[in-house]
């Protein structure tokens, strides 16, 4: 039972989604913000492309089969911790989710940072034993796990494809595509073509880890 939380979908660990899919075990997608930050400058309002960029990651799930992302819709992550933690705390006991995706702890990008603040106050009121797997998006993990998703690259790419608007002011599809190329590289000549990496620690380890960096972040 596979949870992602955060993050476009199919960025990071698509290749492991698709591949989850595939055995037919659960999978879903959580939506932390509405993606709306910069509408004024678009000449949008803030309903309008939080809509363009909901139906986008809607495309991207039909495109493998998976059901629509659960959309929470905040607009800034760190002024909803608390409230944006009790949701995500609900949706993994209703999925008794075992394996949860988020973007990397040590991400450069805020509401990268924000949604880890977001995950760990919510697994403190969980009470089994889960996997969190931090992935790549605006810079590299410390990889423990690397996942071969040879079998799965065209689909994620499809699914990428599906972001118009991300894509136009930067190529994902290719960027993403040339990060797992170079991902190969973990394994031994002709073992892959590509790959994704993920930071894995049980639950209580994650929890700590994050409250720590939190915590460091308030004192510099």
């Amino acid at each position: 039972r596979w949870l992602k939380v955060g993050g476009r979908i199919g960025q990071g660990c698509g290749g492991a989604l698709v591949l989850q899919l595939r055995s037919g075990n659960a999978a879903a997608v959580v939506m932390l913000q509405d993606g709306a930050d910069g509408h004024e400058e678009l000449g949008m309002s803030r309903q309008a492309l939080t809509e363009l960029r909901n139906e986008e990651s809607c495309r991207a799930a039909m495109a493998i089969g998976l059901d629509p992302p659960v959309f929470l819709g905040h607009a800034r992550l760190t002024e909803n911790i608390p409230q944006a933690a009790e949701q995500v705390r609900g949706i993994v006991r209703e999925r008794r989710a075992d394996a949860i995706f988020v973007p990397f702890i040590l991400d450069a990008h805020a509401d990268h940072r924000a949604a880890n603040y977001i995950l760990a106050e919510a697994l403190k009121g969980i009470d089994w034993n889960l996997r969190v797997f931090g992935y790549e998006v605006w810079g590299l993990c410390i990889p423990n796990v690397l996942v071969v998703i040879d079998d799965a690259i065209e689909e994620k790419m499809r699914m990428l494809a599906c972001f118009t608007w991300a894509n136009a002011a930067i190529d994902y599809t290719h960027s993403t595509r040339g990060l797992n190329m170079y991902h190969s590289r973990m394994l031994g000549a002709g073992e892959c073509r590509f790959a994704e990496r993920f930071f894995e620690l049980p639950r209580k380890e994650y929890i700590e880890l994050v409250e720590r960096i939190r915590i460091s972040s308030r004192d510099t």
